[in-house]
């Protein structure tokens, strides 16, 4: 939550860098995770392909590595701890290091670790996790970047891709209803296992996935 005074060197909590999204994690946030201050229904994972803001360099870009992100809020990115009626944080005296280190006036020392130490799903579970393994499956059959090249081609008139598609958005709808019935696990947590949905992704290319007699089906616009 930072903007500067008059003489530009203190923050004035305006809650600008809070509404364009909550901080990605850090290995320096392990210890907010351990002792529940950040819950893992509160973090998403954004995985390889997806496309971002990249806060420091200001534009949207497809991640090279996953990233774990504190969730938005009401439909949006303004982070989760955030409140707008306010513009105070639920949890400034903990915040995470991107928040600490993060100034308007001054991006510099977000820019050096921005994308350095950062968590991942695997640093937060237990080794041989049973999810693990469906993590890891989930990853290879809806790929954001795959996913992407479909849904192009598909939208060109390709059918096979279109086909393709399809079974690629059932698998990590069907995923995502099963895991919390069969593990009794809430169904938040399937943001952080799985990322976000693909409906969600191709919703970000005006691609709408309509449910269609026991399957689906997809509007192209624009």
């Amino acid at each position: 939550m930072q903007k500067s005074d008059t003489n530009k060197t203190r923050c004035r909590r305006c809650g600008d860098c809070c509404r364009n999204g909550g901080p990605a994690l850090h290995k320096a946030d392990l210890p907010l995770i351990q002792d529940g201050t950040i819950a893992l229904t509160e973090i998403v994972t954004l995985r390889p392909g997806e496309w971002v803001y990249d806060q420091p360099e200001q534009k949207v870009a497809p991640l090279d590595t996953e990233m774990l992100k504190l969730k938005g809020r009401d439909g949006t990115w303004t982070c989760i701890h955030f409140s707008p009626e306010g513009n105070t944080c639920g949890m400034y005296s903990s915040r995470p290091v991107e928040c600490e280190v993060l100034f308007c006036q001054d991006i510099e020392p977000l820019r050096a670790m921005y994308d350095k130490d950062r968590l991942t799903r695997t640093d937060l579970m237990p080794e041989g996790h049973p999810l693990l393994a469906l993590m890891a499956e989930h990853d290879e059959k809806c790929a954001p970047a795959a996913m992407e090249q479909l849904a192009k081609a598909a939208r060109e008139g390709d059918h096979d891709a279109g086909e393709s598609l399809k079974e690629m958005v059932v698998f990590d709808m069907e995923l995502r209803r099963l895991v919390p019935e069969k593990t009794s696990m809430a169904p938040e947590m399937n943001d952080f296992f799985f990322g976000r949905p693909l409906r969600v992704l191709l919703a970000g290319m005006n691609i709408k996935t309509y449910d269609a007699g026991g399957t689906i089906r997809f509007g192209f616009n624009g």
